[in-house]
């Protein structure tokens, strides 16, 4: 489930949470079982938000590992490929 589609759901959940609540009664089985399917849909929220941060964080790792690859290459390189154009017009 997508993040967009589970904020959804808890939303309508919350409400439908509220809506026993306030005509059952806060501690009525039914109020009790939609707070517990409520949790459930916030913890799968929390759980999926952290993995997307998570792999987001690997993806900048892993450019930046790519990018400090490429620039010692580019250091390893000789001088002379570096300046193929170097001017004799001070020399």
């Amino acid at each position: 489930m997508r993040i967009v589609e589970l904020e959804e759901a808890i939303n309508v959940k919350r409400d439908e949470m509220i809506k026993i609540g306030m005509t059952k009664g806060l501690t009525c089985e039914e109020t009790v079982l939609c707070s517990q399917e409520l949790d459930k849909l916030l913890n799968d929220h929390r759980r999926l938000r952290t993995n997307r941060k998570r792999s987001q964080a690997t993806l900048i790792l892993e450019n930046l590992q790519a990018f400090f690859q490429h620039l010692q290459k580019l250091i390893a390189l000789p001088y002379k490929f570096l300046h193929p154009f170097k001017s004799n017009r001070f020399s």
